[in-house]
C-alpha cells in the first residue's frame, strides 16, 4: 500500500497561553532524557521508514514534531503534566483502556506507541500478552525500547501504521493511544483499515484521544496540533464501523473518549 504525501505543517501564530505556561512551570529539566547516544539508539530499528510529513509538523509547537531527538527525550516528563493538567495520574488513565476489551489476549499490537506508556499499561493489565509496540518515530522508539527492554513479551517495531508490517489477523486486539488527533483526515481511515486487517475476526480495536467538541482541554489548547480541525469533524463511530468493526463501545470523559469495537 502506497503511503500517502503531506506537506508539513507549521502552527504559526499560535502562541503560549495561561495552560501552556502552568504545564511547562511544572516542568523540570532535569527529568528530559539527555544521556542517549540518538543516532545509534535508532539503528537498532534499521532500515528506518521515511517519517511522513504529518509526523514531521510542528505537533506541539515543536519544529520536526516526532522527527527529532528533543521531542522524544521531553515527551515523558511534558505528558506527564499535561495529564496532571486535565487527567489526573497518567498510569490510571492509560490502565484504563484495556478495561474497554472485553476478552483476554495473547496478542496485543500497540499503534503509535511513543515512549511505551500505552505499551506498559497493556502490559500491567495483561502480563502474558505478547505485545507488538510499533512507532514510525525511531526517536520515540529508542526511549520506549529502553523503558521495555527488561519487561518479556514486548517486541518494538518501527514502522508506518498506513501499511502494517504483519500478516493479516496477526492480533487479538490492536490499539492506538493519542493518535488520530495528530492525522490529516485522509489517513486516519487508511490507519483503521489496517488495524482492522491485522486483527483477527472478533479481536478488538482499543483507542482513546484526548479531545472532543467543546471539552475543557480546547479552552484554550496548551499546545497547538496541526490535525485537530480534521479530527474533531470526524464522526468516529461511522469512522470504526467503515474500517470494519462493530458493537463500538463509547466511554467519554471530561476531555476526549475511549472506543473499543469488535471486528467483524
Amino acid at each position: 500500500m502506497a503511503m500517502t504525501e503531506h506537506e508539513i505543517r507549521t502552527t504559526e501564530g499560535w502562541v503560549p497561553n495561561d495552560a501552556t505556561n502552568r504545564i511547562f512551570g511544572r516542568v523540570r529539566r532535569d527529568d528530559f532524557l539527555m544521556d542517549l547516544d540518538w543516532e545509534t539508539a535508532i539503528q537498532r530499528f534499521a532500515p528506518l521508514p521515511e517519517i511522513p510529513g504529518y509526523v514531521r509538523s510542528s505537533i506541539h509547537g515543536i519544529e520536526g514534531g516526532y522527527g527529532t531527538p528533543f521531542q522524544a527525550s521531553a515527551w515523558d516528563a511534558v505528558v506527564q503534566e499535561i495529564f496532571a493538567e486535565y487527567f489526573g495520574d497518567e498510569e490510571a488513565y492509560r490502565d484504563l483502556l484495556a478495561d474497554t476489551v472485553p476478552i483476554k489476549p495473547a496478542r496485543v499490537l500497540d499503534v503509535a506507541c511513543g515512549t511505551g506508556e500505552s505499551t506498559l499499561g497493556w502490559h500491567r493489565r495483561y502480563p502474558d500478552a505478547h505485545i507488538t509496540a510499533l512507532d514510525v518515530s525511531p526517536y520515540m522508539l529508542a526511549v520506549a525500547e529502553r523503558k521495555t527492554r527488561s519487561v518479556g513479551l514486548i517486541d518494538v517495531r518501527c514502522a508506518n501504521a498506513e501499511s502494517l508490517p504483519f500478516a493479516d489477523a496477526s492480533f487479538d486486539v490492536v490499539t492506538a493511544s493519542l493518535l488520530f488527533h495528530e492525522l490529516p483526515s485522509d489517513v486516519s481511515p487508511r490507519v483503521l483499515a489496517e488495524m482492522r486487517r491485522v486483527v483477527r475476526p472478533d479481536g478488538w480495536i482499543a483507542v482513546t484521544e484526548p479531545f472532543r467538541v467543546g471539552a475543557p482541554a480546547l479552552k484554550p489548547i496548551a499546545f497547538p496540533e496541526p490535525y485537530l480541525r480534521d479530527y474533531l469533524r470526524t464522526d468516529w463511530d461511522e469512522a470504526f464501523r467503515a474500517a470494519g468493526f462493530t458493537d463500538v463501545r463509547v466511554v467519554d470523559h471530561e476531555n476526549g473518549w475511549m472506543r473499543a469495537g469488535r471486528a467483524a
